[in-house]
């Protein structure tokens, strides 16, 4: 829970303007002064909450901002703690001292956060210029695949695995590109009535060869038939889901994707045949880059983006395995 809320704190300080960070910082700053005012025990670490948020999430012109107030800061309310508010002979040293860490401190952070932006804005150039070569391959061998006559069984075979491989490739391409712009809250979410079984039929079409060839079926059960929510982002999340599933279903076993209502909201439940999850993991696999151990390949990024696309919509999803029950990965959104 902590880790959550701490990521969602993490997401809406990267979304605010430099300007508005400062302030933030500098209240902070006016906090941990006067709490430095008000207590006997040295606080000086303190200082470093505001001049991290600073440098962190504006940039060096901000972390040097606060670094100079909480240099300052540190000293008067120290000098105000005296008897008498004596100012010593060489006071001046201690707050050239803390300066020169607090500007060390900022150098540090800023580079770092500027190094982890270029790494993002690196990944999300090579991984977009990747995305129009992998959907120009699926329309050619959808086109390939159109043309049954000329092909025997062993190159339609062949023609329908790459099909399944370049949809995988650009399931993965789309969700690292997304994942970005919804832990920011800078994609667009556009909420609309819905019919579930249209958009879950679609949505077991762009699977239907990998089930094929896994020789899993999957099934609709449908209590409720129509919600509010975003069609894009929420088959999306079912292809992500449903593609995790077949992952780990056995041969000839069933994956069922079920709707159902619970108060307000409606509940969307996908779940398999599979092996399970073991219940340390039921938390971290939402998490960038969570795979429980010793399972196949994957980035670890899929259900992180269905994690972020279900919050975008004012939702939750969870997962639960009961012991020899497969898993089941479960979300609500709001409906209406």
């Amino acid at each position: 829970m902590l880790k959550k809320t701490l990521a969602g704190l993490d997401a809406r300080l990267l979304g605010m303007p430099r300007n508005a960070v400062l302030l933030l910082s500098l209240v902070v700053c006016l906090l941990v002064s006067a709490l430095d005012v008000k207590t006997e025990f040295d606080v000086l670490l303190l200082y470093l909450m505001p001049i991290l948020l600073a440098s962190w999430y504006g940039g060096a012109v901000e972390g040097y901002v606060i670094a100079v107030y909480a240099a300052i800061a540190a000293e008067v309310t120290l000098v105000l703690s005296r008897p008498g508010r004596e100012v010593l002979p060489g006071q001046w040293i201690p707050l050239v001292m803390h300066f020169l860490i607090f500007v060390l401190i900022v150098r540090a952070m800023s580079q770092l956060r500027a190094a982890q932006v270029q790494r993002r804005q690196l990944t999300e150039f090579i991984v977009h210029d990747l995305r129009s070569p992998i959907a120009s391959s699926i329309t050619g061998l959808q086109t390939l695949a159109s043309i049954t006559d000329n092909l025997d069984e062993i190159q339609q075979e062949m023609v329908d695995l790459a099909l399944v491989s370049n949809q995988r490739a650009l399931t993965l391409v789309n969700s690292i590109l997304d994942v970005s712009k919804l832990e920011i809250g800078s994609m667009e979410v556009h909420l609309q009535p819905t019919e579930l079984r249209e958009l879950f039929t679609e949505c077991i079409r762009q699977v239907a060869l990998w089930a094929q060839g896994a020789e899993v079926t999957v099934d609709l059960e449908l209590a409720v038939e129509r919600a509010t929510l975003d069609p894009d982002l929420t088959s999306r999340v079912i292809v992500n889901l449903v593609s995790n599933a077949l992952k780990y279903s056995p041969t000839g076993s069933r994956v069922l994707i079920k709707s159902e209502a619970t108060g307000k909201d409606v509940r969307i439940t996908v779940k398999d045949q599979g092996p399970g999850i073991p219940a340390e993991y039921l938390d971290s696999i939402f998490e960038p880059f969570g795979q429980v151990k010793g399972t196949k390949g994957g980035t670890g990024l899929g259900l992180t983006f269905c994690r972020l696309a279900i919050q975008a919509q004012g939702g939750k999803i969870w997962a639960e395995s009961p012991p020899q029950q497969g898993a089941s990965m479960i979300f609500t959104i709001p409906n209406g």
